[in-house]
């Protein structure tokens, strides 16, 4: 990811409708299996980012995260959290059987990630059995776009593609769904164009007009509710929880 897009993120995560959702939605999902805080929970999260999650992950356990960025790890470290260093999904440096809970996000498709079935398998090595791992990334190929290639992405997945390498690395699928359903269109459409028309990398990352912060807000709630009984068929993104056997 580029530098700047770490700094947008930091300034953006608290109240942007994208990651206020995808926030919500991970965290709705893992107290239906871990309701209260449990000192001797080991949490990790793979590609912590600037820590938003790693910071939320600490009230179910004790959490740590790693990232191969160092601009990624000194915003964790704005925030506060100690348990961060430097490493990759690739080669986790922590011993096997480790953690209780491993969080995966927006990690698996990017460029760094050369080899996304031996990074299951790293992380099925370090989850304990019973464990879990909760992931989100992008879904359907054919949206590449600038967004993607200025967060350094080599890939997006489709849900068939995540539950083959997920049983291949010695997982269970216990969820797995698309997300960012309603907005699938508008992102085909924004997408498709931007790659005819405007050559120049950049993302989809920017401050909202707060009128349209709170209707996309909106919009994600109803969305979220929709996915307590429902698998969306196709969205933007892709949200699986697996348990290793």
């Amino acid at each position: 990811m580029e530098i700047d897009e770490y700094k947008k993120m930091y300034d953006l995560e608290e109240s942007h409708w994208w990651f206020l959702n995808k926030r919500k939605l991970i965290f709705s999902f893992l107290r239906k299996y871990y309701p209260k805080k449990d000192i001797e929970r080991r949490i990790l999260d793979v590609g912590c980012g600037t820590g938003i999650i790693l910071n939320e992950f600490n009230k179910y356990g004790k959490a740590y995260g790693i990232d191969l960025s160092q601009h990624a790890l000194k915003f964790c470290k704005l925030r506060g959290l100690k348990n961060v260093t430097k490493g990759s999904v690739l080669d986790i440096p922590f011993r096997s059987n480790y953690f209780d809970i491993i969080g995966c996000f927006d990690v698996l498709y990017h460029k760094d990630v050369s080899d996304d079935e031996k990074a299951l398998k790293e992380l099925a090595r370090v989850c304990k059995k019973g464990g879990r791992i909760f992931i989100t990334d992008s879904a359907c190929k054919f949206l590449l776009g600038r967004h993607d290639i200025a967060s350094h992405a080599r890939t997006r997945y489709n849900a068939n593609e995540i539950q083959q390498k997920l049983k291949s690395a010695g997982f269970k699928i216990e969820r797995l769904t698309y997300y960012n359903f309603f907005l699938f269109p508008f992102v085909f459409l924004k997408r498709k164009l931007g790659i005819l028309f405007d050559t120049k990398g950049s993302t989809d990352l920017k401050k909202e007009n707060p009128l349209v912060n709170v209707l996309l807000k909106f919009i994600m709630s109803i969305e979220r509710t929709l996915l307590k009984w429902i698998n969306f068929p196709f969205g933007v993104s892709l949200f699986c929880i697996a348990k290793k056997l």
